[in-house]
């Protein structure tokens, strides 16, 4: 009878204690993480959120929270090759016989190039074309050298020379070399994966500063508005790119910047000290933003922790430097990759879990979601299932039930071998 008891004790005290591990460990599981606003910025099912500023403004903007009327804002222009473009906007030119396609390399702003002339001591040198698209000679007004090729900034020096009476018209020999071609922006659009301004031709400053310093003229392509929001680390999406306010000295001008994503031309204006760039907020996430761009991010850093079996360790879980330094897009799946939470053995891997806790820009609140390896997979094109990362998130993978039934099970063994020695 004494024996018989003592088992019951046994089996209930097992019992007991395969209840209380298996609560724990199906805890996560049973009950949602909370979520205060009941959905995740980005998600599709987003309205927007109405954002206040710490200080009155001068002038009412970003009034517009419709979220569905950004769906189309800074989203890529396709052009179709059936029928011909017109490329050539200026026919007069080409009736004149010039041609701004000319295989000649026009000369661009930064472009710097030594001029020579017989007897000009005074005008030899080194110049480089400034911002506007202007060389200055001494003596002698700032001229247009934008778009021209080297004859013709030749031809046109000797022309300025001698109407500035400095040079009679058979001493006026100018002779004009490139030395350096410079960066350049251009606008990309159509069929490209990442449409928008791109720098080309770009150089090492260390190797120019001896060439730049016996030069006349600078040109400083990181002194735009564009740097200025690149400076700041980047747009978010809900910004207002239509409507970019920029403040100089009482005055304020509003700057359309969704050329930068879509490949259209933009006014990118060159900044002086003491200005104040605004961008306001549509209050409406718009994925169309969230890539690498000049005014984006290239790249963020996100936490990620990986405890699951079988990797006992985030060195050995292949967490590291590089796998939490995504670039700017990633998605949830592809953070779950990086932490090594996908993958290995199909029946107890698959039902791994996934938990991302991220801040609302907008509202400051901290939203917390969990999804299921398997559901990401299989409806990773759904937003509200795979939301877009943010910078500083922070990411989260648990173990299968199955997984987890099985540490139950070695937990009862060592539990249950020193009973077996009453």
């Amino acid at each position: 009878m004494r024996k018989i008891c003592v088992q019951l004790v046994k089996i209930s005290a097992h019992l007991i204690l395969t209840g209380l591990l298996l609560a724990c460990t199906q805890h996560h599981a049973l009950q949602t993480p909370l979520n205060p606003g009941d959905q995740l910025f980005g998600t599709k099912d987003e309205k927007g959120v109405w954002a206040r500023h710490k200080g009155p403004v001068s002038t009412v903007f970003a009034t517009n929270f419709d979220c569905q009327r950004t769906e189309s804002t800074a989203t890529s222009i396709h052009y179709r090759a059936d029928k011909p473009l017109n490329t050539l906007a200026n026919f007069a030119e080409v009736q004149a016989g010039r041609n701004p396609f000319d295989l000649d390399m026009p000369l661009s702003p930064g472009d710097m190039f030594e001029l020579e002339i017989e007897n000009g001591d005074g005008f030899n040198g080194r110049y480089v074309v400034n911002p506007d698209g202007r060389i200055q000679l001494p003596l002698i007004p700032s001229l247009a050298a934008e778009g021209l090729t080297v004859p013709e900034l030749s031809e046109k020096i000797e022309l300025s020379l001698v109407r500035a009476l400095m040079f009679r018209p058979r001493t006026a020999k100018v002779s004009a070399r490139v030395l350096l071609w410079a960066p350049v922006e251009v606008y990309v659009s159509g069929a490209v994966f990442q449409p928008g301004r791109v720098l080309i031709n770009e150089k090492i400053q260390a190797q120019l500063v001896e060439q730049r310093m016996a030069a006349f003229g600078d040109y400083s392509p990181t002194r735009y508005l564009s740097e200025a929001l690149r400076a700041a680390s980047g747009v978010r999406p809900d910004a207002k790119l239509d409507q970019v306010i920029l403040v100089r000295k009482g005055w304020q001008v509003e700057v359309n910047m969704a050329g930068i994503f879509t490949g259209e031309h933009v006014q990118d204006i060159s900044l002086v000290a003491g200005d104040r760039v605004i961008v306001p907020t549509t209050g409406c996430f718009q994925k169309q933003l969230v890539r690498p761009t000049q005014i984006t991010p290239k790249g963020f850093r996100v936490f990620l922790s990986n405890l699951v079996v079988p990797s006992l360790s985030n060195s050995s879980a292949a967490v590291g430097k590089f796998s939490s330094s995504l670039p700017y897009g990633s998605r949830l799946l592809q953070a779950a990759v990086s932490a090594n939470c996908t993958g290995g053995t199909q029946w107890t891997n698959a039902a791994r879990k996934v938990v991302l806790a991220s801040e609302n820009p907008l509202t400051g609140q901290v939203q917390v979601i969990e999804r299921s390896i398997e559901q990401i997979m299989r409806q990773a094109h759904r937003d509200e299932i795979n939301p877009y990362l943010m910078p500083n998130d922070a990411i989260a993978c648990y173990d299968s039930d199955i997984s987890n039934v099985r540490d139950i099970a070695r937990t009862l063994i060592e539990v249950i071998s020193p009973l077996k020695l009453l």
